[in-house]
């Protein structure tokens, strides 16, 4: 929920002449400066004891704390708390049409005590949201100095008119490494006392996100084994694994559930990480990667089998894409494409929904689909090959795709139908192994402990 709020400056007025002035005018910050995100576009500064402020956005750079309800200026108030404006001031695209990337705003603020009326405005701050995982848009966070296997994501808050979105990264490895970020850029080890069992992949769920949020957040790895969290600090196996069960490669939530793969076509399902159901999956192919989306799950591994499910992981039915050429690594779900383009804005007035699946693998495998229904047997995918892309190994989703290859390059497409991938962009990390989005931007581990991150 987007906490944005339009106030009249008559209503302030009139507010004012009720209470009755007190107080005064104000310098306005100093310190004023732009935050820029995917999706986001705002502005912070430090606010100093007993001052009031006000911050106003426009798309017109015209703005002026005085002009800003004037026709044609379009400008409105970002009022976080009340009648005030505690920094950051952010306009966030949760809701449609909000901080379309590519499309420029303009932020003042003004300040005061009191009840009186603000001073003058700060200088006009232009911001530019833009999407993540494009060129320069990358940089290094602090080395973990094991080997990683996979990073998950467990939000506590979406993005809020004051705040960015809040959350919790979780990175697994070699010999039960694991570790939590607040930021995906420093990490903390929260591997349990005498705990090493090699961890492939997490992924987690939040119940009530921006209310009370409670998570759960699960790894697998070999042999079957589950380590679980409620925060992703403390960890506790559920599962410490048998050699009569697979070893688990992806994991992923499908609503308050979660669904494991693993090799030798291994599909299993648990609402708690406690206990598990093994599910048919009708193949014998090793599964290297899952994703669901509500109740409709892929399932992608060797021979080109993308395993698919209507039905929260209970039930899956085969198809085998590429001639069954290609090891099939990753698949992500996209739908909420709120980019400019050259022809406009796409999203201004409602954001695009392109409800698309794409998945990877070797050989700069990558097929796509759309139209995809609940109901579905059979789905038709086309072939969209990235050509100048080496194996490759992760994909995610912000208002992008976002495709990373072994050699550490990301490519990026709003549409991922052929022909629309964009040329490589290096990440830093020579060894790419898994990839998160907070839906704001993406964190990247590697085989080595480096990773990378582009927000």
């Amino acid at each position: 929920m987007n906490l944005r709020f339009l106030l009249p400056f008559s209503a302030t007025a009139a507010l004012v002449a009720c209470i009755g002035n007190s107080g005064s005018a104000s310098a306005p910050p100093a310190d004023v400066r732009p935050v820029v995100g995917d999706g986001i576009a705002g502005i912070a500064w430090t606010p100093q004891l007993a001052v009031t402020y006000l911050a106003f956005a426009s798309t017109n750079p015209a703005l002026t704390t005085l002009n800003w309800d004037n026709q044609g200026i379009n400008g409105f108030a970002i009022l976080n708390a009340g009648t005030d404006s505690v920094p950051p001031a952010l306009l966030c695209n949760n809701l449609p049409g909000i901080s379309p990337n590519g499309l420029p705003y303009y932020f003042t603020v003004d300040a005061h005590t009191g009840t009186a009326p603000g001073g003058s405005g700060s200088p006009t701050i232009t911001v530019t949201p833009r999407a993540a995982g494009g060129a320069g848009t990358w940089s290094f966070g602090n080395p973990l100095g094991i080997n990683m296997n996979g990073v998950g994501y467990a939000a506590f808050t979406t993005c809020q008119a004051s705040s960015l979105p809040t959350g919790i990264y979780a990175a697994v490895g070699a010999g039960g490494a694991i570790f939590s970020s607040s930021d995906g850029k420093n990490w903390t080890s929260r591997t349990p006392a005498n705990y090493s069992t090699d961890l492939n992949a997490v992924a987690s769920f939040t119940v009530n996100i921006n209310l009370a949020p409670s998570i759960l957040l699960v790894a697998v790895g070999t042999n079957g084994a589950v380590i679980r969290s409620a925060d992703g600090v403390n960890w506790t196996p559920s599962i410490t694994g048998s050699p009569a069960i697979s070893t688990l490669r992806a994991v992923t939530a499908a609503g308050n559930n979660f669904v494991a793969v693993g090799d030798n076509g291994y599909i299993q399902t648990s609402a708690d990480g406690v206990t598990w159901v093994a599910r048919p999956s009708n193949t014998t192919a090793n599964l290297h990667g899952v994703h669901c989306v509500n109740s409709t799950c892929v399932a992608v591994g060797d021979a080109g089998v993308a395993d698919v499910s209507v039905d929260t992981g209970n039930s899956w039915f085969v198809n085998v894409l590429g001639n069954g050429t290609s090891t099939l690594r990753s698949v992500a779900y996209g739908n909420f494409d709120n980019n400019v383009t050259g022809n406009g804005v796409i999203g201004e007035g409602g954001n695009t929904s392109i409800n698309t699946w794409v998945i990877v693998g070797d050989n700069a495998t990558a097929f796509e689909t759309n139209g995809f229904t609940s109901t579905a047997t059979a789905i038709t995918w086309a072939a969209t090959p990235i050509t100048s892309a080496a194996n490759l190994i992760a994909i995610s989703y912000t208002t992008q795709f976002v495709a990373i290859d072994s050699a550490g390059n990301a490519f990026t497409s709003q549409t991922a139908v052929a022909g629309s991938w964009s040329t490589p962009v290096a990440t830093g990390i020579p060894d790419p192994s898994s990839v998160a989005t907070n839906e704001h931007g993406y964190v990247l581990v590697g085989s080595a402990g480096d990773n990378a991150n582009s927000f």
